[in-house]
Parts: structure tokens; sequence; C-alpha cells
């Protein structure tokens, strides 16, 4: 799997869960109402890698590592 860019990262702290399938649903819905572009890319870009996946393990530790590395940053105030 590629690594996620910057703000598949942030699509994923807003709109993820600990479960790949839910997330994945998430996402599928989400895209729909998304009006922003830049958004919007990132977020099916992000679905589109999530649909390769699977291993739930693997997701799992990914999206704990971007939970880290993000709250970090938005408790800090750095992240709109």
């Amino acid at each position: 799997m590629n690594r996620l860019t910057d703000g598949e990262k942030e699509v994923l702290y807003i709109y993820g869960s600990p479960s790949l399938r839910d997330t994945h649903k998430r996402l599928g819905r989400a895209c729909m109402l998304m009006v922003d572009p830049i958004t919007k890319a990132n977020a099916c870009s992000l679905r589109n890698k999530l649909a390769e996946m699977t291993c739930q393990y693997s997701y799992y530790c990914m999206y704990a590592s971007v939970r880290e590395e993000l709250g970090d940053l938005v408790y800090k105030g750095n992240v709109a």
C-alpha cells in the first residue's frame, strides 16, 4: 500500500474509525456530500487505498498512528 498524503491523513482523522469496513462505508457516504474538490479528492483517494487493504490489523495500526500523529497537532493548535 502506498503511503498516505497529509490530506488523506486529515480525512482519516476526521472520518475514520478503528474498523476498516466502517471507515470505508463512512468515506463512501461522505464523498457524496462533500463540496470542496480538494477534500473530496483526498477522501476518494483514501477510500480507494482502503479498498485494496485486506488486513484489519494493518489498517488498525495505520489508523492508530495517524490518530497519534495528528492528535498532537490538533491539541497544539497547528491544524484547523
